[in-house]
């Protein structure tokens, strides 16, 4: 069990909760990344832009020309440079909007998603930096760093899981379920398409809200054990690796 748990010391909170605060360092993190994600956004936007002027301006000379044939080849060019254009303007305006976002509006979007209160996520945040609470090792720190997922938090009164590099927290006296949970997404092999599948830890509450994050099996199952050790009603379905439907059914 030790291998997937560890108590906040002084050296890790300063390493990653420099303010002493899971929100003000999330905020932090996002705004170190902006810069590149416009950058990336912007050149797919332009690329995509670039491709709808040069999509119009072959349309309109199938026309001119009389080339009926190629004209709703033309159409068509434009319409999925135009998609691709609104696609990442649409992005770019999703990263602004949270780029204007303060600790306070990242605390009431935690609060929603683990339907906790704005009071009770601040409770956490406080409970978090305490040397009690335990660091939550989902999958190892190479695993880790190549996916992105982040170490949870576990306190006296609360749980923390990373998804999306978002914080989401819900209060474990309420936690209903806490199930190992198989997703899928699919992969492009050569002409074929094949699902790929990874393993989540789901935790479900009594108002049906549910947060998640990337796990090994073993590392799932022990959190499995030590949620039930404090709250001996919680289902597991006896360490079964469900499927995502099966879990929104619980």
């Amino acid at each position: 069990m030790e291998q997937y748990f560890k108590t906040m010391d002084e050296s890790y909170r300063s390493k990653n909760y420099p303010d002493h605060s899971v929100f003000k360092a999330y905020e932090k993190t996002l705004k170190k990344k902006s810069p590149a994600a416009f950058i990336i956004m912007g050149i797919f936007m332009a690329g995509g832009l670039a491709g709808l002027i040069w999509a119009i301006g072959k349309t309109l000379g199938f026309s001119k020309d009389g080339n009926s044939d190629m004209v709703p080849i033309g159409i068509g060019l434009s319409i999925f440079f135009l998609i691709i254009t609104l696609l990442f303007l649409v992005v770019l305006i999703i990263l602004t909007k949270d780029l204007k976002k303060n600790t306070d509006d990242w605390i009431r979007q935690s609060a929603k998603a683990g339907g906790c209160s704005e009071g009770e996520i601040r409770d956490f945040d406080r409970q978090a930096m305490e040397a009690d609470s335990l660091i939550l090792n989902h999958l190892g720190p190479i695993k880790s760093a190549f996916t992105g997922q982040k170490n949870g938090i576990l306190t006296k009164d609360y749980i923390c899981l990373y998804s999306n590099d978002f914080p989401n927290v819900m209060k474990v006296s309420g936690i209903t379920g806490a199930y190992l949970t198989d997703n899928t997404y699919s992969v492009n092999v050569g002409k074929t398409t094949k699902q790929a599948h990874y393993l989540t830890i789901s935790l479900v509450n009594e108002n049906k809200n549910t947060i998640c994050a990337e796990t090994s099996k073993e590392s799932g199952m022990a959190l499995q054990e030590l949620l039930k050790n404090r709250r001996p009603e919680i289902d597991t379905a006896n360490g079964a690796v469900l499927s995502v439907e099966d879990v929104r059914r619980m």
